[in-house]
């Protein structure tokens, strides 16, 4: 299943401008891919919005406890000490079109 994790900061909180989350992003980010194939996740991509203080992480998941199991790594909830997040469940249009055409 492919989930999207939406995960903002605040401006005073960017790791781009304050050394102590600069470390913890940098920590979280290079680790990111090992500790989600750990877990059987996938990191399909990131995208950063940097003016809007936004990320966009795209994975996939064999389940919802994999995918948790992963952000429980200490590295993953180092960086959401700083930030808020929400998890969006994602399906392809062509599966959209699919349910609608029921």
């Amino acid at each position: 299943m492919l989930v999207m994790q939406i995960s903002k900061h605040s401006p005073e909180n960017c790791p781009a401008f304050e050394a102590k989350y600069r470390a913890v992003a940098v920590n979280g980010l290079e680790k990111m891919e090992s500790l989600a194939a750990k877990h059987k996740v996938k990191v399909v991509g990131g995208w950063t919005d940097h003016p809007g203080h936004t990320v966009y992480i795209v994975y996939d998941t064999p389940s919802m406890d994999n995918l948790m199991g992963f952000s429980m790594e200490p590295e993953m909830m180092a960086i959401m000490a700083f930030s808020t997040s929400e998890t969006k469940l994602l399906i392809t249009l062509k599966e959209t079109l699919a349910l609608i055409k029921k």
